[in-house]
């Protein structure tokens, strides 16, 4: 009897292989678009490389500070940790999807109390005798998935869980970004209280100069309340870099995922701001392409989203699935393991939908609605990572040279505010010029640091736009004390 029951199973299981091999998979396989990219960059052709896209970007400013809030913030930042969070709950759902295609099995026991008349021939109606029923043992159950259903669904759930991956990936690219664009600002604002307190106190000085002048009747008043009205409107000055100091540092503590104060004690020493040494080099499109997660999260859409189709016409064709049993079944308890209470089940179920074509096909419909917008996407997705790259190259050339041009302009500067001191000093001028001279400096200075900010800023869109700083192993290895 155990032997029989044996060889049962082994045909159950042998039929049920060569029918799920057979069978065919419904709905178009995806293909990835064929889309075609351009051989080099219209705003900086004579920049492009072979090379790949830079990952460890922020080290070409050798800022130590810098590589250790986005060392902390690759850590620590919450939208990172429900990226990861995202991608676990892909992956549990990829599992469950390829459990679908295996056998399901179970350890089963029972004890039932029935009472019917077919179980006591010759009763009357009516009258029944209760009976019990023990039973235990193993039953099984295949569903054959001989038209593909759970197999496209696995594929849609393997596409799924490559996107929430991209999508870490692309929310990482943007973090930071961010931080170093934060970090930029922090040093930019620090550097225009510093500009600001240098004038400040250049003006006191100056003032005393011209109070003393006037009081021995060499200087006229108007010169003394023109120094003091100077000194006063740029000292209103300081309250406002205060606040953009303290905004971003505050900006900073939500990307490290910390409470507010913690940036602080990065950046209590007021440091310059960070400048690259090297010169952008700029990958291939094709690289470009292959390296930015949000078109590999778009494609992955579109990969799932196709697979989705292939599931909404399966739907159309019969589910087939086998069953089994195997175990003991006695109406006694005493008499449970012995050997006439060995028991077995095979059997077959077809389930064919065939009066809900209406809700069927309008599930195809959405499912080809969906794969549509997808391919949308996708190519829109390519598109804007195109001109991303364009806008973010000529935004750092053109800024680059707009940098230089204020840097000789503060040059210029200082020197016309250095003689129109000494013809003040001399006796040859009123201190108006002083001051027109020393408004001029002060304003290119300000403007200089600006540059100088909004130039590394655009050289980080610019990494940002190639795609770099996603890679796992070059972030850790960059970061590294």
């Amino acid at each position: 009897m155990r032997n029989f029951l044996l060889l049962q199973i082994r045909r159950f299981i042998l039929i049920g292989s060569v029918v799920a091999l057979v069978g065919c998979s419904m709905g178009l396989d995806y293909v990835k678009p064929d889309t075609q990219l351009p051989q080099k960059w219209l705003s900086a052709d004579d920049q492009s490389s072979s090379e790949p896209v830079q990952q460890d970007w922020w080290q070409n400013f050798h800022d130590p500070v810098l590589s250790q809030l986005i060392a902390k913030a690759s850590q620590g930042n919450l939208d990172l940790q429900i990226a990861e969070a995202r991608i676990t709950e892909a992956r549990a759902a990829r599992s469950s999807a390829v459990a679908s295609l295996l056998p399901t099995g179970n350890v089963m026991g029972s004890a039932t109390r029935e009472a019917n008349q077919l179980a006591v021939p010759g009763s009357f109606p009516g009258i029944t005798k209760p009976f019990n029923i023990f039973q235990t043992g193993f039953d099984a159950s295949w569903e054959l998935d001989l038209f593909g259903v759970n197999r496209k669904r696995l594929a849609a759930a393997s596409a799924d869980l490559e996107a929430s991956q991209a999508s870490r990936d692309d929310i990482m690219i943007s973090l930071l970004a961010e931080v170093a664009r934060t970090y930029i600002d922090i040093r930019q604002y620090q550097s225009q209280l510093a500009i600001a307190q240098n004038t400040i106190d250049a003006d006191a000085k100056t003032s005393d100069i011209i109070k003393q002048r006037f009081e021995v009747g060499e200087d006229p008043r108007f010169d003394l309340t023109q120094a003091n009205a100077q000194l006063e409107e740029e000292q209103t000055q300081l309250p406002t870099y205060r606040n953009m100091l303290a905004q971003a540092e505050f900006s900073m503590d939500v990307l490290l995922g910390e409470q507010p104060g913690s940036t602080q004690v990065f950046v209590s020493t007021a440091a310059p701001i960070p400048v690259s040494d090297k010169k952008l080099i700029l990958a291939a499109p094709a690289a470009v392409i292959a390296d930015r997660p949000d078109i590999r999260m778009a494609e992955r859409k579109l990969a799932a989203a196709t697979a989705q189709q292939g599931v909404a016409v399966a739907k159309f064709f019969p589910d087939i699935s086998l069953s089994g049993f195997i175990g003991l079944l006695n109406t006694n308890a005493g008499n449970l393991f012995a050997a006439s209470s060995e028991s077995w089940m095979m059997g077959s179920s077809v389930i064919w939908p065939i009066l809900s074509y209406g809700t069927l096909s309008a599930n195809l419909d959405a499912a080809n609605a969906e794969q549509q917008e997808a391919m949308a996407t996708y190519r829109k997705t390519m598109i804007n990572a195109l001109s991303d790259v364009e806008r973010s190259v000529t935004a750092y050339i053109e800024q680059e040279k707009s940098y230089q041009s204020f840097v000789e302009t503060v040059d210029t500067n200082q020197n016309t505010y250095k003689i129109a001191n000494q013809r003040y000093e001399e006796g040859q001028t009123s201190y108006l010029e002083v001051l027109n001279a020393q408004r001029a400096l002060y304003a290119s200075q300000k403007e200089l640091a600006e540059a100088q900010a909004k130039t590394s800023q655009d050289l980080v869109s610019t990494y940002k736009s190639l795609g770099g700083g996603w890679k796992k192993q070059d972030t850790d290895k960059s970061t590294a004390p």
